[in-house]
């Protein structure tokens, strides 16, 4: 006996395979979901949530305030929401800027008994937390989510640690750690928790206690990546403790994690930053031992400290070397060229260097122009300053801020 559909259904039906087959694929804008919208909602059943939501998440994800609308436009239709539509709705009204109407969401969620609700807590939390709000959104981790038997996943977790951490309240995301390893509870600090902490701490200027942390992540049988590891030497080495970061390298290696060129880079500025050359040379030895070929930022992190070092001459031959092997030198690469340059007053090779830029299509914009403006400044060469505020005119370019301030002061100085 074949089935019969009351009049309608199975129009409406193919309707709403056709809206969830097209979301899938990618192929609804905003403007063609709401015209779907306007169709389904006529016709709408139970059955139709599912494309529903799909219809709220296109245009939620581009006008907010928009997708609360539409939710509204459901109630009244009658089509019974589950807890992914609220989950939209919590978090169109947490992206408009309405955390009143997100926590009034929430709390129909809760009425409701979903107990999924915690994705929507999650919403919140997120929104919570880029208010600088992360004290509250502690309190509903710790208390108010298990009051609704909403047990916090690592996910919610995370928010908030990201969230302290942010507002340089690192020693609180420290404690909060320790509890939840004592707690012994299955929801355990992963790496993410700890990477982001430790980083917290570094921003802070805690080396030792970020270490510290690293070496407890290891010990409670979390395993690193390369990432992490990368992120935890390059803010160690920013904090000029380098001598920890190459430990946290050895970690890496005794646990069979090979360094990458992000790594090794955060090692060679950290060595250059205190003048300890020798150690570069022995990065750059390990690099070729394991494969890592240096990129354009190790280049650019060598000729910087040359430059630097009043060793123009040397940075040159690393920079013709470097197009040699294929690599294209960025705008930045230039400009540490041209700031070595100004240094050693070589405005030749400055006019030489830019007109190279020129010719391998990277054009000179206002920070190019204003190193050779302060350098003939320094010089007291008035006459050409003026004739390259000519040239960026004639290319386009009309003196900032910066240039103008360089020319102000130059011209109080000889009267």
């Amino acid at each position: 006996m074949s089935r019969r559909f009351p009049p309608g259904a199975m129009s409406r039906r193919i309707l709403e395979r056709k809206i969830q087959d097209r979301y899938h694929a990618g192929h609804i804008g905003t403007h063609n979901a709401l015209n779907l919208f306007d169709e389904l909602i006529q016709v709408a059943g139970p059955s139709s949530v599912r494309a529903i939501n799909c219809l709220l998440t296109v245009v939620g994800r581009d006008c907010p305030v928009l997708g609360v609308s539409l939710f509204n436009r459901v109630a009244r239709a009658k089509v019974p929401p589950h807890n992914i539509t609220y989950s939209i709705l919590v978090d169109c009204c947490c992206r408009a800027g309405c955390l009143d109407l997100g926590h009034a969401a929430m709390g129909h969620v809760i009425k409701l008994g979903f107990t999924e609700a915690i994705v929507n807590f999650s919403h919140l939390l997120k929104a919570i937390c880029a208010e600088k709000k992360t004290s509250y959104a502690m309190d509903i981790v710790l208390r108010i989510m298990p009051m609704f038997n909403c047990v916090p996943n690592i996910f919610s977790y995370s928010i908030v640690f990201k969230g302290l951490c942010n507002e340089k309240r690192s020693q609180e995301a420290l404690e909060l750690i320790q509890i939840m390893v004592e707690d012994g509870g299955c929801c355990r600090p992963d790496v993410v928790t700890y990477s982001t902490v430790i980083d917290g701490l570094l921003k802070e200027g805690e080396v030792d206690q970020a270490y510290n942390l690293f070496s407890e992540m290891l010990r409670q049988g979390v395993s690193p990546n390369v990432v992490t590891c990368s992120s935890i030497i390059s803010g160690m080495c920013k904090a000029q403790s380098v001598d920890k970061a190459k430990e946290v390298l050895q970690q890496m290696f005794e646990r069979g994690i090979l360094p990458n060129i992000t790594t090794y880079n955060s090692l060679i500025q950290g060595y250059y930053s205190l003048g300890r050359c020798k150690e570069v040379d022995q990065i750059f030895k390990e690099m070729t031992i394991n494969g890592v070929q240096p990129d354009i930022i190790t280049y650019n992190i060598q000729m910087d400290y040359l430059c630097k070092s009043g060793q123009c001459a040397e940075a040159r031959k690393i920079f013709d070397s470097m197009i040699s092997l294929g690599q294209n030198p960025t705008a930045t690469t230039y400009s540490i060229l041209l700031h070595g340059y100004a240094m050693e007053k070589s405005f030749h090779d400055m006019h030489c260097l830019i007109d190279l830029m020129v010719e391998n299509g990277i054009s000179p914009d206002h920070y190019v122009y204003n190193i050779l403006i302060s350098a003939y400044a320094k010089e007291e060469m008035v006459g050409e300053v003026m004739h390259i505020f000519t040239k960026m005119r004639q290319q386009g370019l009309n003196p900032d801020a910066v240039s103008y301030g360089t020319v102000i002061d130059l011209l109080s100085r000889i009267g």
